[in-house]
């Protein structure tokens, strides 16, 4: 799981962020040590849900994800953390950290207390692929990117997640197309590449058009 893209993640948390929330995730951004102390300085100061998700991605950033999922779980459970959905998506973000510290069954509990306050949400499948994939349970990241496909959410790693979960049950054909659609959002997708190296091996040849840059 990407460090970037799950700091990526915790920055979209709240749909309307105060001044002080967008200047303390600059400073994260800008001095991660400066940043940490103005988090913990604005917590203490008894700054709430906002103060703490700073400090969490300060956590992260610093190299601290069990630290930073810890918080998060602490913030989805508190009265002033939002409604449902932004819960939902604390916890989410908790799972990814967890994912982050290489600890996937504590990831799966984060999953599964996003997934009981907002069951209908396909963006969370795209959480329970790498959650599964991480815990080699393969099927269950087919069916995973499946239903998120479904409700319109895709990305070139979830695809290859599916494509590793279709060639690791020697579906191959399936798993070629899958490298083909992570390729053409991602040309320079590793992972991607890798595992059409590995169908290559296993007899599957996999062309890919992409557009030239500017080509519709």
């Amino acid at each position: 799981m990407s460090l970037v893209s799950i700091l990526a993640a915790l920055a979209v948390a709240s749909e309307i962020a105060s001044p002080r929330y967008t200047d303390c995730v600059q400073l994260v951004e800008a001095d991660i040590e400066l940043g940490r102390i103005a988090a913990q300085q604005w917590v203490n100061e008894g700054g709430g849900a906002e103060a703490r998700h700073c400090l969490a991605q300060a956590d992260l950033k610093a190299g601290f994800p069990k630290l930073a999922a810890l918080r998060l779980e602490e913030i989805a459970q508190r009265k002033d953390a939002g409604d449902d959905y932004v819960r939902a998506r604390l916890y989410d973000q908790a799972a990814l950290s967890w994912l982050e510290a290489e600890e996937p069954d504590a990831a799966e509990k984060a999953l599964n207390e996003a997934l009981t306050l907002v069951p209908d949400s396909g963006e969370l499948y795209l959480t329970a692929a790498k959650v599964y994939a991480a815990q080699n349970r393969w099927q269950d990241v087919i069916n995973a990117v499946n239903t998120a496909e479904e409700a319109g959410f895709i990305s070139a790693e979830t695809y290859v997640l599916r494509g590793r979960g279709l060639y690791t049950l020697t579906s191959y054909e399936r798993a070629a197309q899958d490298v083909v659609n992570a390729l053409t959002i991602d040309p320079v997708n590793i992972d991607a590449l890798v595992l059409r190296g590995d169908l290559a091996q296993a007899g599957v040849n996999i062309e890919v058009s992409l557009a030239e840059p500017g080509e519709e």
